[in-house]
């Protein structure tokens, strides 16, 4: 695991910016050579970052970085200039270089160092405009730390409660810490009382706000296409490839802080519009509510989200019209990590499953089978154990019958265990 104690070490979360801008300052400030499109949010982020990236890489602006987290399978694949990885051994030697970096006893930590091999692998091969997706939190996230031209907070729920806070104000108020004076900034849907808090925030700082569902909006069509309306310009016959009304959402917003940056790049409607067309139709985001190409079974899905809205949001799609058609067994093949809640994700989601086989993730921090299998258990669904993937798999297949449905779920180190053991890694 690069950089020794892996991104859920002893020393993954300590709050500050004090050690990032330390190892910017001594290494000639990487994170000055280029703007961010700076993306937070509790849901929503990673999809909307790289929403953001496939539209923006196809206009006249350079080579695009991409920085997210957690990856599925391989950490190089958090780190991407124009949909490109950084190799294996390019990660290896920035992580050593900042290693070195470090300020005397108060290392950087993984997710630090992480951050300082990106912004300086961008500087290397010329970036001028990253999007940058939060690691956590905001206010104290080492991508803070950088230079944002377009602030952008998808959604805000209850998630990190130890570190963000148990309040819904607590949180968003961290997730407002991304913001910078004079920055504009591009909202989801948020709920009243952290809409607030932002909103607040934002008048404080001179951010221009726009809103999903006030400034800009998203209207389907009757051929399958949306219309999403944007400040100054409107974009019709959109065709979005991700599966879900979330996933338009967050195109919207990808949309409008894409737009908002393009344009003060000098980058004119015409040019945007054709972007945005041909970019949305071929943007792909594994992981996210999304079916598996197994090579010989049909019938596989997954799904990373991880919280209560994100089982929330799944659960609307999978009622009514499943994707993959009505009367077929589905059958959860389900883990989460310790710190979540487990019976907040089952309450939006058990009645859609026919039963659950749960099994332990191979991450430091993940929740016990039998924990999961008592959650069940409380809300009387049909649950039985695995000892690793691979085994939950072979139950799962054998519970669905034939023509059933697999889904993974609960975790985005679920999704990346479906890849790594079933397809292999999609880049």
């Amino acid at each position: 695991m690069i950089g020794g104690t892996g991104p859920s070490g002893p020393e993954n979360v300590r709050p500050g910016l004090s050690r990032i801008v330390s190892a910017f300052s001594r290494s000639g400030h990487p994170e000055k050579s280029f703007r961010t499109l700076h993306v937070a949010g509790t849901n929503g982020k990673g999809s909307t970052a790289s929403f953001a990236c496939d539209v923006l890489r196809l206009l006249p602006l350079g080579p695009i970085g991409l920085f997210t987290s957690p990856h599925l399978v391989a950490p190089e694949e958090r780190v991407r200039i124009d949909g490109k990885m950084i190799s294996p051994r390019a990660l290896r030697d920035g992580f050593r270089a900042a290693h070195r970096l470090s300020p005397p006893g108060d290392p950087l930590t993984w997710f630090e160092k992480m951050t300082w091999a990106a912004s300086d692998w961008f500087r290397r091969k010329g970036v001028r405009i990253a999007v940058m997706e939060t690691g956590l939190g905001g206010r104290w996230d080492a991508t803070s730390a950088c230079r944002p031209a377009v602030s952008v907070i998808t959604t805000i729920g209850f998630d990190h409660r130890e570190w963000l806070g148990n309040t819904l104000v607590s949180i968003a108020a961290e997730k407002a810490g991304i913001l910078r004076t004079g920055v504009p900034l591009v909202t989801g849907r948020l709920r009243p009382g952290a809409r607030a808090v932002v909103l607040r925030r934002a008048r404080k700082l001179g951010c221009e706000p726009w809103e999903l569902g006030r400034t800009f909006d998203w209207s389907d069509r009757p051929d399958g296409t949306i219309v999403v309306e944007l400040p100054g310009l409107d974009l019709d016959r959109l065709r979005v490839a991700r599966i879900g009304g979330f996933q338009r959402d967050n195109a919207a917003v990808a949309l409008a802080a894409s737009w908002l940056l393009a344009s003060a790049e000098g980058i004119g409607p015409a040019a945007f519009a054709a972007a945005a067309g041909k970019a949305l139709p071929a943007s792909l985001w594994p992981g996210r509510w999304c079916p598996i190409p197994l090579r010989a079974n049909a019938g596989a899905w997954v799904d990373g989200g991880h919280n209560p809205e994100a089982a929330s949001a799944l659960a609307r799609e999978i009622s009514g019209s499943p994707p993959w058609g009505e009367g077929r067994r589905v059958v959860a093949l389900w883990s989460m990590l310790s710190d979540k809640d487990p019976s907040g994700y089952l309450r939006h989601l058990g009645r859609h499953f026919d039963g659950i086989v749960t099994y332990p993730l191979s991450h430091p921090r993940r929740a016990g089978r039998e924990a999961l299998a008592e959650a069940c258990a409380k809300q009387g669904i049909a649950c039985r154990l695995a000892e690793n993937f691979p085994d939950g798999w072979r139950i799962a297949r054998r519970w669905t019958g034939k023509g059933g449905v697999v889904l993974v779920c609960g975790s985005l180190a679920a999704a990346g265990d479906a890849y790594l053991h079933r397809v292999g890694f999609v880049p």
